[in-house]
């Protein structure tokens, strides 16, 4: 097993390459960082924000290293630990030496609209719908001095990977909205047993550091649970729309509550093979933690993708999940078709979970939730120039004591890149 340093040594050594510095060269982190974040002139002449290091005269300059660059250099050296650590159990290699992922093409951004709903399942009940609209950037590097993408980034910089050298930085924003009903929507006041009538409406931000093989992503989810997030109406134009039944029980929905919740996700590219000129396989490990009122919990899967002209991006993901900015991030518009089958299979062990244990700041209706649920997704990406088209299928286990039927949904998603 690979230990933190190694890695490290073996990320920089392939990464600064790239950017044009010799691997013997003497590069401080707050160098890098520093370098990266505002523009650098070399010779009277401005220099691309990309640049790694400022020179004068062939010498290096080497910034002061601050109290909270020595606190972040720790941190990250807590989490690369931990990393390694679960990379030796997955039985994962290293990071391999081959050439850089070649860099996207650049963008002004990419909209996407998602839609999920268990009526794409053909069942109406738990988890019944959400809708999300989604916005994600390009690389933060691109950005000029005082940009919000920029200044936003930088303000969260003392996270690890963030602006980090040999990682790429992205940002993503999206407004979501989610119903969750019990099994009888015509009863106007549902057993207490049942899944309790819960209206989320919230802001998710992610910030996304990718580099060859690893990408780590750490979000913010701030909102409110109740009638103030109006998901009573939503359900209800949307069942007049569709014609199915009006649900009956929103005034027994879980009261108001503000909701904060902050996450950490990595993926690994744990295995990929090219199967002809334009086929490809991989496998990437997935994983995560995230606390807060509204979930409280891990999670751990594998993530399987098969196709032609491939990205280097995830399919669609679940708007429940919070990443449905996924298949945008850390690509650009493509030349000619892509076409992606991907899958999932993981678990996610659970301490708190608002829509079913109620919220924390108030009584509500509640019910006595497993511990941990299982879920198996399966779906399509089709991809052709600026555009993104998604559809992916998720099943999940009885997520409370009660449950009378594992909750299925389906996930419709739709991008534009500018």
């Amino acid at each position: 097993m690979a230990n933190p340093e190694e890695l490290g040594q073996q990320w920089d050594a392939r990464q600064l390459p790239r950017r044009g510095i010799s691997a013997s060269e003497p590069v401080l982190r707050s160098d890098r960082r520093s370098a990266r974040v505002r523009g650098i002139v070399q010779d009277g002449h401005a220099h691309s924000t990309r640049t790694p290091l400022a020179r004068r005269d062939g010498a290096l300059e080497h910034a002061a290293v601050s109290p909270f660059a020595a606190i972040r250099r720790s941190r990250r050296a807590l989490v690369a630990l931990a990393l390694s650590f679960a990379c030796g159990l997955m039985g994962c290699s290293a990071p391999r030496h081959g050439a850089p992922r070649p860099a996207p093409a650049s963008h002004g951004g990419a909209l996407t609209l998602t839609v999920e709903n268990d009526s794409f399942s053909g069942s109406d009940n738990n988890y019944t719908s959400g809708i999300g609209l989604g916005w994600s950037t390009d690389e933060v590097g691109n950005y000029g001095e005082g940009s919000f993408v920029r200044g936003w980034a930088e303000l969260w910089s003392f996270l690890p990977f963030v602006l980090d050298e040999g990682h790429s930085t992205y940002a993503s924003w999206t407004v979501g909205q989610e119903m969750h009903t019990p099994d009888d929507i015509s009863d106007p006041d549902p057993p207490p047993t049942d899944q309790p009538y819960a209206g989320v409406l919230y802001v998710d931000s992610i910030l996304a550091a990718r580099g060859h093989d690893w990408e780590h992503r750490w979000s913010l989810r701030l909102g409110v649970v109740g009638p103030a997030s109006q998901a009573d109406d939503t359900q209800t134009w949307f069942h007049d729309v569709i014609g199915a039944d009006e649900p009956m029980g929103w005034d027994q929905q879980l009261p108001n509550e503000p909701l904060i919740n902050l996450g950490y996700d990595a993926a690994y590219l744990l295995f990929e093979r090219e199967l002809g000129t334009s086929a490809k396989l991989r496998l990437v490990p997935v994983g995560g933690a995230a606390v807060g009122n509204y979930f409280t919990g891990a999670n751990l899967g594998l993530y399987g993708e098969f196709g032609w002209n491939l990205v280097d991006a995830f399919g669609i993901s679940a708007l429940r999940g919070g990443f449905d900015t996924s298949s945008t991030i850390g690509v650009g518009p493509v030349e000619g078709w892509s076409v992606s089958f991907f899958g999932s299979v993981g678990g996610t062990g659970i301490a708190h979970y608002l829509p079913l244990d109620g919220t924390v700041f108030s009584d509500s209706r509640s019910v006595d939730s497993e511990p941990f649920v299982g879920s198996v997704s399966a779906g399509l990406t089709l991809r052709r120039g600026r555009f993104v088209l998604g559809f992916a299928r998720t099943i999940t286990t009885s997520a409370f004591e009660t449950q009378t039927e594992n909750a299925e949904f389906g996930t419709v998603s739709i991008s534009w890149f500018f």
